[in-house]
């Protein structure tokens, strides 16, 4: 039971830990409804607080947290009308959920993470799918339309630029086109890629936040070590055949699921750079400095992913047990 003396701080009032937790999470919940502008994208924190409170207080008290979060949130999401917005929200707890529990099982994190991933697609793909039916729209058609009214856009900006002569504004408007067509056949992709950086951050995140605040129940190994199962290498094999093949609709899906599994191995490749800048003793300053670089370069991906791919059969410097740790 809370008293008056640990809710005051000399002589400021302070709330208890538990309406913390609940404010915190139901305002994470919420506020990508309420302000989906300015605050949208605070959608991707929501993870980070579930997670947490699940690793310090347990499955049974953290779920009566969760709950009365969900619902306060829900109830100031409806006072806006926003009743949708937030439930596409809320397909972001399960993510929370899965991290917390695997922070105090000692699952993998890469398990975690693939776990993680794949249900969040799946709750995304049910959620569009139930409300297209409800509101007789297609989001996924909406969504690609907005791609093509940006792409317009540009080019509209560049039609009107009188500094241009007609051959390069003819250049430019079939560059854009042919983009165009490109993000329209790899859209699933750059949805699969959104949610395997939405799980990624948040898993860091989460370690991050244990180590910092209850470093005694910190279970998963330096971000460095984490490795992906070596199995999966086979998805790029065959998913880079289809690519190659001369069908038009196989290499549609090979071109989406290489991309995909590519993104898992661009993060590989992140903390194969870490382990290497950790044995080369770099300093943090240029680590942050080199990862920029290695992020926003337009190759890095190509060059990470490739890392992550080389590190199945490489020894970096990390030790490798002989026996992995319990996925389950």
């Amino acid at each position: 039971m809370e008293t008056m003396g640990d809710r005051q701080d000399n002589g400021k009032v302070v709330l208890p830990e538990e309406w913390q937790a609940v404010a915190v999470t139901a305002l994470l919940l919420a506020m990508p409804s309420i302000w989906p502008g300015p605050m949208g994208w605070t959608q991707g924190f929501i993870p980070i607080p579930i997670s947490y409170y699940l690793v310090k207080h347990g499955t049974e008290r953290a779920n009566r947290l969760l709950t009365s979060a969900v619902l306060i949130g829900g109830i100031a999401a409806a006072l806006v009308g926003s009743l949708p917005a937030f439930a596409f929200s809320c397909t972001m707890v399960p993510v929370g959920i899965i991290i917390g529990n695997s922070l105090r099982s000692e699952t993998l994190p890469t398990i975690t993470g693939l776990r993680a991933t794949g249900l969040l697609l799946l709750l995304w793909v049910a959620f569009w799918s139930t409300y297209g039916t409800l509101t007789q729209t297609h989001p996924y058609q909406e969504m690609l339309a907005g791609m093509d009214k940006s792409l317009s856009s540009a080019g509209e900006l560049y039609q009107s630029d009188t500094s241009l002569s007609l051959t390069d504004k003819e250049n430019i408007q079939n560059t854009i086109q042919i983009l165009r067509d490109f993000l329209r056949e790899i859209a699933p992709a750059l949805l699969a890629i959104t949610a395997i950086a939405t799980v990624w951050f948040n898993m860091l995140m989460g370690q991050w936040l244990i180590n910092r605040s209850l470093p005694l129940r910190a279970t998963w190994p330096p971000f460095s070590e984490w490795r992906l199962p070596e199995p999966l290498i086979w998805v790029v094999i065959i998913s880079g055949i289809a690519t190659i093949l001369p069908v038009a609709e196989t290499n549609t899906i090979g071109l989406n699921v290489l991309l995909a599994s590519g993104a898992l191995y661009f993060f590989q490749g992140i903390a194969v750079l870490a382990k290497l800048f950790a044995k080369w003793s770099v300093p943090r300053p240029m680590q942050a400095f080199l990862f920029a670089i290695a992020i926003l370069q337009g190759a890095g991906f190509v060059v990470l992913a490739a890392l992550g791919v080389a590190d199945i059969w490489v020894n970096f410097g990390a030790p490798r047990s002989d026996k992995d740790p319990a996925v389950d």
